[in-house]
This record gives C-alpha cells, structure tokens and sequence, in this order.
C-alpha cells in the first residue's frame, strides 16, 4: 500500500452534478469494487491541505464525515499514517503524506438499498450498457451518498474480483443530476470507455434532453448563450447563475418548444457545451425554470428547507413535482467497436409527460 501511495498524485476532489465532492481517486490504484461496503479510503494530502491540522484536512478530504465524526475515528484508532507517525488531531500535516482511513462498521446494521435496484436496460452488448435511471437516484457515490447509487447497483451485478477473467468494472461516460430521469450511459469495457469517453470530451456525442418549464417562451425556438459562474449572494453553495457578461464559463443551450397549455411547456433542449446545471441554469435565466426546480425555480429556500427535512405541504404544491422535469431522453454517438452511429432513446416519464399531455 505504502509503495502506491508514495507514486500516487491526489486528484482534487471533483465536483459531482449535484455538488458533492466525489471520492478521492489515485492514479495506479486499481478500480474501487463498489459492491462492497466501502472499507478503506486512502487519502494523500496535497499543496491545498499543506500545513493544517490533521483533523481540518480530513474534514475537507471526507465531507461526508463531519469534524466530531473525524475525531472519534482518530481516538479510535481508525485514521494512521502509512509511514507510522501517531495520528492526532493537532498534528500538522504536509503534501505528500499518506493517510489510511479505515472506514468504521456502523452501530446497526442498515438495509442495503442498491441491491435491489432495478433499472430499465435500453441497450446492452459486451462493451456498453445504458440504462433509464429514474429520478432521485445518485449516479455515484459522493458526499454523503456511500451507498444505494447506480454505480453500487452495477457494481454488484458485474464485478468478480476473485474471479478475474470475468471481471467487469463499470465506468460512467457520462453524468446527470440526482434529479434527472433518462440515458445513462455505461462502459463495460476499458479500451471502449476511453474511446467514448474522447467523444464526450471532444463534443462529439448529441445529447437531447426534454424539460417541462413554467410558462411559454416568447420565441419558439432559439439559442441561449450565456457563461455560468457560481451565484453571488446565494445562500446556496453549490448554486450557480447565468451571466452575460462572459465572466465564468461559456455555455450554449439550443431549445424547440414541442407544446405548450396555459401553464407549462414541454421544451427540447440540446447542450452544446457541458455545464454543470447548465440547462436548469439556462432556462431560469431567460425566464422559464424547469417546474420542480429547487434551486432555480425562483425560490432558493425550498432548496434549503429540504436539506433540513421533509418539505411542507405547500412547498409540494409550489413544485408541483417532487424532483425536477427535466429527462435525458436521448444521446448519439460513435460506436467504435461496431464502427456505427448508435442512439440510445428513453422514453419520457408519465409524470412529466401528464404535465403537458
């Protein structure tokens, strides 16, 4: 372990479609087996950490642990240093050093709620799968979320670590929002991923999404070209806001509005760019948020009241759906290993569909 982690770089923790910071991954380790309970985390702490106490820089690195949280594992003798250095609170760390976190059982046994999720396969061969993920599952673990995501699902039902030559590790092409129902798509085979994964990063892949809005826009169709930074003066960290005066970065959105009736509008929306929140963020800035919009929906505090607990009776109403309407409906891509175009389609939610019948 030490020799691996000696030769590792930390990977700054990336930011997930929903905000949270994802699990620390190294170079040269080998691919985290999401179907099984998460048990060790290695943490290599970089230049961003330098200098602080041991129990600050871990509560950065694990946010999902708070600093009380990080502090019972430290007396009990989870957290250690790989070069055996006594792990304390106050002791001061440096980049470079080496930091295994044994994850601790929890008091009770919970119940495991990805192993029985159950996902409408839309496409499947022996390079790629793609699902129609329902809303309010996370796509990955992140944040608080170590368990009951789609990657943990896959996980259980393609990975063999003790029998190598069927050993199939999932990797993600791509991402949506806890929120968003549709295409996801997922490698199956490494030399595939990577292949697909350069069309995402060259935009090559065509995304189609559809989205129900309050209200109809003036134009039925157009273009929306405004750069996206994080929100000022949101209470909300991880909201961000369309500007037009190309600081952040740039964003363009193409929108068609298929039908409308005197309260919504069912809209197709293609992202040109990538976003984050970017057609959410996009369709609030001209006036026409997607209905269920918790944070752009034009009052940011039922965002906030639901990370507090459950949402009242009039704040459901005020949603009038319990997560955004916004679908992955459709991606287009190069299939290299088949040398053809393929598309993959799910078909739009009853819930958002009954919307605007």
């Amino acid at each position: 372990m030490a020799s691996v982690l000696s030769q590792a770089a930390l990977k700054v923790a990336r930011l997930c479609q929903c905000g949270c910071p994802m699990l620390p991954k190294y170079r040269g380790a080998p691919p985290r087996d999401l179907s099984k309970p998460l048990e060790v985390v290695q943490v290599l702490i970089d230049l961003k950490n330098d200098g602080q106490r041991l129990d600050v820089a871990l509560a950065s690195v694990l946010p999902w642990r708070s600093r009380e949280s990080i502090h019972r594992m430290l007396h009990g003798g989870f957290i250690s240093f790989v070069d055996g250095r006594k792990a304390v609170a106050s002791r001061r760390v440096k980049a470079g050093d080496a930091i295994v976190v044994n994850v601790p059982p929890s008091a009770e046994p919970k119940p495991n709620p990805g192993a029985e999720m159950d996902f409408p396969i839309l496409y499947e061969d022996r390079w790629l799968l793609a699902i129609d993920k329902p809303p309010g599952i996370a796509v990955h673990p992140a944040g608080r979320r170590l368990d009951g995501t789609l990657m943990h699902a896959l996980h259980r039902r393609y990975r063999r670590p003790d029998a190598p030559e069927h050993d199939v590790v999932p990797r993600l092409l791509h991402r949506i929002d806890v929120e968003t129902s549709g295409v996801i798509a997922v490698g199956l085979d490494e030399q595939f991923h990577h292949l697909v994964a350069r069309q995402f990063e060259d935009r090559l892949v065509q995304k189609t999404y559809m989205a129900v809005v309050h209200g109809t826009p003036t134009a039925s169709e157009g273009t929306i070209e405004l750069s996206i930074g994080p929100a000022r003066g949101s209470k909300v960290r991880l909201k961000l806001e369309a500007r037009s005066d190309h600081t952040g970065l740039s964003a363009l959105t193409q929108y068609r509005v298929v039908r409308s009736n005197e309260r919504f509008s069912l809209v197709e929306l293609k992202p040109k760019t990538g976003r984050t929140h970017q057609l959410r963020v996009h369709m609030a800035a001209i006036g026409h948020p997607v209905v269920g919009d918790k944070i752009y929906g034009g009052d940011e505090g039922i965002f906030l009241e639901k990370l507090q607990g459950e949402l009242s009776q009039q704040r459901r109403e005020q949603l009038v759906l319990d997560h955004h309407a916004l679908h992955s409906c459709e991606l287009r891509f190069h299939h290299p290993m088949l040398d053809r175009e393929l598309v993959l389609q799910a078909p739009l939610p009853k819930d958002i569909a009954a919307l605007v019948p």
